[in-house]
């Protein structure tokens, strides 16, 4: 075998099974189509948080107290990665009341135990207009029940993508870029899989043998799966989440003095108005993806539904005459899991995307859908990684290394708790680049 455990796609998740088993010493290798974070790992609100709106939903506060207790850790672990940030909370009277918003940033500290940030606590509004300004006036006089502050976290995702990544390599670990899997072969003793990588020449085949694979190919899961001949188990639904990004002008204060907003919406949904190197970051929506995500821009309606939203919210300068960007990016969202396998046809290989595997509409409000992950097994020593959140990235990498580690019979302990295993000093001496987000560089 030319390796214990093969891993497919390069985003935060494939990138985080590669660090966990790099840390228990499991021999493992990475192959990514395109660059490391350039998908969806990029393409995120930038927030390292708990997710409190979840906590409307009982059901969901496991999750949150999963993502509070990891956020936590890599505060401590990645401050050159990981900020706190101050946020702002206007509570409506059109919106959902105060005691509930009290009560559930009372519930989110809670969860969150030591975390190392402030507890949220009411806020006047002159100190609501002092630190978000930029907040309408207009709707703060007319329809302002209460004002209160809470703590999260801001992250650098593609930074932390390439951290784990070069940390993994430090491990023992390895990876490739440009690397196209084309084929998954299930063998007696493990799995073949074949593609192709670019180097200078142009496109040369590989060929890699390992005991067991880890797909973490978000959209394309079930997709590469039809592809292979292998019949998925996990219906999903794409969503897609969209941002503005905003130049500083569009607000007359300095980005650096303000906090952050967590808006509630007209229509009750929750976005958020946040500084972002210099400029002002303001998402997200949620729609379905209907067809083939590749190279997939923001809907007219997502966007123009943004825009309203700034009118509605925020006293900004020409808006939309200071877009510096806008972009989206894919949440996969398992649905549920079936206990019959989808029979392959070669009309479904022809566009999985238009199959049963990925539902065009639910009859749920997808804000309201889990983001709760679901790791399937569709052949022994497969194991498919779909959904899940940014903030827990870690606990479940860890969680899937420790059952590869069970199956396999070898290997020690995940170390990615430590800061022995990220590295951050050598890392900054010798690959100093790796710490500057190209969101960063784009706006230099």
């Amino acid at each position: 075998m030319d390796f214990d455990v093969l891993v497919i796609g390069g985003g935060i998740q494939g990138v985080g099974v590669l660090h966990d088993l790099a840390s228990r010493r499991i021999t493992t290798h990475l192959l990514e189509e395109r660059q490391l974070s350039i998908g969806t790992s990029s393409r995120s609100t930038k927030l390292l948080h708990g997710g409190l709106r979840y906590l409307e939903r009982l059901g969901q506060w496991s999750l949150v107290r999963e993502a509070l207790n990891e956020r936590s850790l890599l505060l401590r672990l990645l401050g050159d990665a990981v900020k706190p940030v101050t946020f702002v909370l206007p509570a409506y009277r059109s919106g959902r009341p105060p005691w509930m918003i009290r009560m559930g940033l009372g519930l989110y500290d809670l969860l969150a135990g030591d975390s190392g940030l402030p507890h949220a606590r009411t806020i006047s509004l002159q100190e609501l207009r002092a630190r978000a300004p930029y907040v309408r006036k207009e709707r703060l006089e007319a329809d302002l029940a209460a004002a209160f502050m809470f703590y999260d976290g801001q992250m650098l995702d593609d930074v932390i993508v390439r951290l784990a990544a070069r940390a993994s390599t430090l491990l023992g670990g390895s990876y490739e870029e440009n690397s196209r899997v084309d084929h998954v072969e299930r063998l007696e003793s493990g799995f073949k899989v074949t593609g192709s990588h670019l180097d200078p020449t142009g496109r040369v085949r590989f060929e890699h043998r390992a005991k067991m694979v880890v797909m973490a190919a978000g959209a394309w899961n079930n997709w590469n799966l039809v592809k292979w001949g292998i019949a998925p188990q996990v219906p999903c639904i794409l969503n897609a989440g969209s941002h503005l990004v905003l130049s500083q002008a569009a607000v007359t204060a300095d980005p650096k003095n303000c906090a952050a907003t967590l808006i509630q919406n007209s229509d009750g949904r929750v976005l958020f108005f946040i500084p972002w190197f210099g400029r002002w970051l303001f998402g997200t929506t949620e729609s379905a993806v209907v067809g083939d995500p590749r190279n997939l821009k923001p809907s007219t309606e997502d966007v123009e539904y943004l825009f309203q939203a700034l009118d509605d919210n925020f006293d900004l300068n020409t808006p939309r005459k200071n877009v510096d960007e806008i972009f989206c990016g894919v949440r996969t969202m398992p649905l549920r899991q079936t206990a019959d396998k989808i029979k392959i046809t070669p009309q479904l290989q022809e566009d999985p995307f238009q199959s049963p595997l990925y539902l065009q509409s639910t009859k749920d409000n997808l804000t309201r859908l889990s983001r709760e992950s679901v790791v399937n097994e569709p052949v022994p020593g497969l194991l498919v990684v779909y959904g899940g959140k940014y903030t827990t990235y870690r606990g479940l990498s860890e969680q899937i290394g420790r059952q590869i580690k069970d199956r396999l019979g070898k290997g020690t302990c995940s170390n990615t708790r430590t800061a022995d295993a990220w590295f951050l000093n050598e890392i900054r001496e010798q690959n100093p680049e790796i710490f500057i987000s190209s969101k960063e560089l784009r706006s230099a």
